[in-house]
């Protein structure tokens, strides 16, 4: 099941995290921000939503969130599949 951002993604996102990565330009609850197309030097498209995820496997550093336990398996399937099942990237 592919999820929506806002009753799926968002609420795996605490406020200290959604507070602490703002201030690094990272919008973890703004859908614009998390669904952007546009790519970067790494990744082709939706460089935001993957750059997330690699920071929260570890195949990014330093790896969120910081301070907390990493995310469980369950959590991290929840937002790859809001990323990639389709329909993909819904609000």
């Amino acid at each position: 099941m592919a999820g929506s951002f806002k009753s799926d993604v968002l609420p795996l996102f605490t406020p200290m995290d959604i507070s602490h990565m703002t201030g690094m330009g990272v919008q973890l609850d703004s859908y614009k921000y998390m669904s952007s197309p546009a790519g970067d030097s790494m990744y082709a498209a939706y460089a935001n939503a993957w750059h997330v995820y690699g920071h929260l496997t570890g195949l990014e550093q330093p790896q969120m969130p910081m301070g907390a336990p990493p995310w469980t398996q369950a959590q991290l399937n929840t937002l790859l599949s809001w990323m990639t099942q389709q329909p993909t990237f819904q609000p």
